[in-house]
């Protein structure tokens, strides 16, 4: 890897503990220097992996990609740390998922896996020690064997895997697609549920079929064979009101032999009707009841008097009636003013960080473009009259007390470098400003070659910086 990669690593993160090293490469934990973030560096012996693509766009799977870069044999990659538990260590613990548990992870990673599909990223590598369980959010990690599927191959290039979760196309019978990580997600929760898959059993059968025909042909089908199989609360009621019946009718005595009616009956000797009414005897109808006659006295209610209104006074036509005079002031008949409803004022929020733009030159410059280049050629007078300007906008939501600009010009041979630290007026907040550093401050020795290395960072009340450190190197020819 480039030696100006490895100072900006260097200078940007610390290694804090070693997770994994191996003859693939090693995996580290790290924070950042001046936030304190935890994040995940890697190193890789392989090149040709999908970093680039997953930090492209905003998955709702993988960590978040920081920085990645790669040469002929190797890739960096710093990515996001994630907390959570990891469904390996549940496994070890013989903690196995329930039937509901795995189908809503099921769904998760049929939502997730289709945004990586789409991008042709096949991950390879779907087993519980790469699965991380954010509270009711799912996560995966490592893709280091991941590869993008390309259309007429017949084979993939690197055979990487886990036995045991890879199908078989990925050692080599044939190229990984969508159906090879349906495999691998299938076999995982067949383990994770501890081989108690109850009404999953038929799909995660399905899913590792050993032919990729007789699988699942994408995530979508997956996830829409979960949607179908999920289990009918009406059903579990009609069941229940079922059994409810069962159990009611069961103390009822059956139907004996004369009261069965798919008894065949032979023959019928005499009407039945007959023969009851021969048994009864009439009996004389019951008198008729009447309630005794009640006389009640004769009361006189007089009628109330129906209130007459008073007589209408007439007014004679020589009454007139006139309103009182009023004065009303002048400037009561102004027309009213009426002001418009003003939209409650929008607060501004801040990312808490310095938003920096650095020009090389007077063209703007972008350093993880030019992570991968060789060094920079310019002649000894293009250097002298070399210049960088850095525009500093204050987004950490307050005052930047005491901003302060360190530079160092770092030679190559051996040589004292220059180093100089510059404190600025403090800068408030939602302003900016800018800060120029000229080259012909150092002063060339007479030596070939020659290669000068530009080193900026910015300090300043422990504020959490935002690409606060560059690196550029110079190789200067006559």
């Amino acid at each position: 890897m480039k030696k100006n990669v490895a100072e900006f690593l260097e200078f940007r993160y610390e290694k804090l503990k070693l997770l994994k090293r191996s003859e693939r490469g090693e995996v580290w934990l790290a924070s950042t220097r001046q936030g304190g973030e935890l994040v995940i560096l890697k190193r890789v012996m392989l090149t040709g992996l999908p970093y680039d693509t997953l930090k492209k766009f905003q998955f709702t799977l993988p960590a978040k990609i920081f920085f990645c870069a790669a040469d002929e044999s190797e890739t960096i990659i710093v990515e996001e740390f994630i907390h959570g538990e990891n469904l390996l260590e549940r496994l070890e613990q013989k903690n196995f998922l329930s039937e509901s548990q795995a189908r809503a992870i099921l769904l998760q990673m049929c939502d997730g896996l289709k945004e990586l599909h789409a991008q042709k990223i096949i991950h390879r590598d779907i087993k519980p020690s790469n699965l991380i369980l954010q509270g009711e959010r799912i996560r995966l990690i490592d893709f280091d064997a991941a590869r993008l599927f390309k259309d007429g191959q017949e084979s993939d290039t690197n055979l990487l895997g886990t036995k045991g979760y890879a199908p078989p196309e990925q050692f080599g019978s044939g190229q990984t697609d969508p159906r090879s990580d349906i495999y691998s997600l299938g076999v995982t929760m067949k383990i994770l549920l501890g081989g108690h898959c109850g009404r999953l059993k038929k799909i995660l059968d399905r899913c590792t079929e050993l032919d990729p025909k007789n699988r699942f042909q994408s995530v979508d089908e997956l996830k829409s064979a979960l949607t179908v199989s999920k289990p009918n609360i009406h059903g579990k009621i009609f069941a229940s009101l079922i059994l409810m019946t069962a159990i009611l009718f069961a103390n009822i005595p059956p139907l004996n032999r004369d009261e069965n009616f798919s008894e065949v009956v032979s023959r019928v000797e005499e009407p039945i009707v007959e023969k009851i009414s021969a048994t009864v005897k009439e009996t004389p109808a019951p008198k008729k009841f009447t309630l005794p006659t009640i006389k009640l006295p004769s009361v006189e209610i007089e009628q109330p008097s129906t209130p007459q209104a008073p007589p209408v006074k007439k007014n004679s036509a020589s009454e007139e009636f006139t309103l009182p005079k009023i004065d009303i002031p002048p400037d009561a008949l102004k027309p009213v003013e009426f002001s418009q409803p003003q939209p409650p004022p929008v607060e501004k929020t801040f990312s808490g960080m310095l938003k920096t733009t650095f020009y090389l030159n007077g063209e703007l410059y972008n350093q993880a473009d030019h992570l991968h280049d060789d060094n920079l050629p310019v002649t000894r007078d293009e250097f002298s009259r070399g210049n960088v300007r850095l525009h500093i906008i204050n987004d950490i939501g307050d005052v930047w007390q005491k901003p302060t600009i360190k530079f160092t010009f770092k030679p190559n041979w051996g040589g004292d470098p220059l180093t100089a630290t510059k404190i600025l007026p403090a800068l408030k907040v939602d302003a900016s400003t800018d800060f120029a550093i000229p080259f012909d401050s150092y002063e060339l020795p007479d030596k070939k070659p020659l290669s000068v290395c530009l080193q900026i960072w910015l300090e300043g009340d422990e504020t959490k910086m935002d690409e606060h450190y560059w690196c550029i190197w110079f190789d200067v020819t006559d």
